[in-house]
């Protein structure tokens, strides 16, 4: 009877170093081109703590395919400012686009009556392009200054993003 040779097999750890060094090649440049976008919003906190009754004005944009809502009520800090009631439509520039410069400057003007006011809500369409989300939360937040255009004023510092809910929506939700 014969005996088996066992013969001790190599593996070729050269292909399998090129293989791994190509593909090491390829996923760093595929994540060098990858654009990751973020959006900086706010979330309101639950509170336990004591309701505050002061004065506060509420400010909301809704987003439409149309163009933008602008919506303002309330009342001022500062006693000696009029009640603010704001209700505008601002529509779509002939290309398409949202006129962020005229929301911009109705926002300006009401900051200047309610400068504590820091929040702005903003409601989007589904409909609506994320980058017409980004626009509004940017315009909402800053403007460039009237004295150096170079510098930003703020304006509403605290965009809160929520979702419009219409009248169609809301019997689907409370058929389910």
């Amino acid at each position: 009877m014969r005996r088996k040779r066992h013969e001790e097999k190599e593996v070729d750890l050269a292909a399998l170093v090129d293989i791994l060094s190509n593909m090491l090649f390829f996923l760093l440049t595929t994540v060098s081109f990858l654009q990751l976008k973020t959006l900086n919003a706010s979330v309101p906190a639950l509170s336990t703590g004591p309701v505050s009754t002061g004065r506060a004005v509420d400010v909301t944009v809704e987003i439409k395919s149309t163009g933008l809502v602008l919506k303002a009520s309330g009342e001022p800090a500062d006693t000696s400012q009029k009640a603010v009631a704001v209700q505008m439509d601002i529509a779509r520039l002939s290309d398409g686009h949202l006129d962020t410069k005229a929301l911009t400057e109705e926002l300006w003007k009401i900051k200047k009556i309610a400068p504590e006011t820091k929040n702005i809500m903003i409601f989007p369409e589904q409909a609506v392009k994320f980058d017409d989300v980004v626009d509004t939360m940017d315009a909402a937040r800053e403007m460039p200054s009237l004295v150096d255009p170079n510098k930003k004023v703020p304006l509403f510092t605290r965009p809160v993003l929520s979702e419009l809910v219409t009248g169609d929506e809301q019997e689907r939700d409370d058929v389910k």
